[in-house]
């Protein structure tokens, strides 16, 4: 009869919340902090209700807010996706919690979903070490004897003996040049995207548990690739700008879909610690494929129509 009675209450709780619920992540750009440090603190929420508009209210703590900032909307035709970064820093030493951020999403200017974040525990070092507690008064200045001034025709001739010393390795650098070797034409940034992909691959971190390291290099082949097809500097760029910027070059939204799983899984991993399954791991490798034979084809054809 308990256990019954367990599993009503189970059910009641899971119905409590809506099927359309947002997915809200926070995560921070590290989790240990020297005193006076700025953190970013990254919010990320994706939703399935047509909202254009996000608010986010962060509680008091103990650090100073620097600056806020929000990213463009991603938008696609089932998700809504919003991030807003917040930059803190703590100016004592310890262990504090960081939220849970109150989020607000609206249509017209009308809140139709309103959820909570994580909280996060940053702790906050002193820039002393162990061995800086004692700091020793330096020592008194020897006095010299005599007039110093004679040592100047000293520290001249050693001048002179550099100076030549430099310009005599000037004129051996300059005989010895030679003209560098031509560059090697790269391959199209499809074929290098393929490659690239191969040997990370071959590099086997996913089955060494190195979830993080697998993905930051990830984005930045994909990046590389981007900025190769559509001539944007994606580094420079974060996830969010770089689908703002793909969104407006590319129309095949299925492209779009999987470059923004790629950079959402990899913001995950790397800002929420996240551990994807073997199985999205394997969907991934197979969209990114996807992907590159669609470049491929679309290659062929436009070679084909200049003939």
């Amino acid at each position: 009869m308990k256990a019954l009675r367990l599993f009503g209450i189970l059910l009641l709780a899971a119905a409590a919340r809506p099927i359309h619920a947002a997915q809200v992540t926070l995560s921070a750009s590290t989790l240990t902090a020297t005193i006076g440090e700025q953190v970013e603190l990254r919010l990320i929420v994706r939703s399935l209700e047509a909202a254009d508009e996000m608010k986010v209210s962060l509680p008091a703590g103990d650090f100073e807010v620097i600056r806020r900032q929000s990213q463009p909307t991603i938008r696609t035709s089932e998700w809504r996706t919003f991030e807003h970064v917040i930059t803190v820093a703590f100016f004592k030493t310890g262990e504090f919690a960081v939220g849970p951020m109150t989020v607000e999403l609206l249509a017209a200017k009308a809140v139709i979903e309103k959820d909570q974040s994580n909280a996060i525990s940053i702790k906050v070092r002193s820039l002393l070490g162990a061995d800086d507690r004692d700091i020793k008064p330096l020592k008194k200045p020897l006095a010299i004897q005599g007039n110093p001034l004679h040592l100047l025709k000293y520290a001249a001739v050693v001048g002179l003996i550099l100076l030549l010393a430099a310009l005599l390795l000037i004129l051996m650098r300059k005989k010895n040049e030679k003209s560098p070797p031509p560059e090697a034409a790269l391959p199209e940034p499809e074929l290098e995207l393929e490659l690239r992909i191969r040997e990370l691959w071959q590099q086997r971190w996913t089955q060494k548990g190195e979830y993080k390291l697998f993905f930051i290099r990830l984005g930045e082949i994909n990046k590389h690739f981007l900025d190769r097809s559509y001539g944007f500097n994606a580094d420079d760029l974060t996830s969010t700008e770089v689908m703002a910027r793909l969104g407006s070059n590319e129309k095949d939204m299925g492209i779009v879909a999987c470059f923004e799983n790629i950079f959402t899984q990899a913001d995950l991993v790397k800002f929420a610690e996240q551990v994807p399954e073997t199985s999205t791991i394997n969907a991934l490798a197979q969209n990114i494929a996807t992907v590159i034979n669609t470049y491929k084809k679309r290659r062929s054809l436009s070679e084909a129509n200049r003939v």
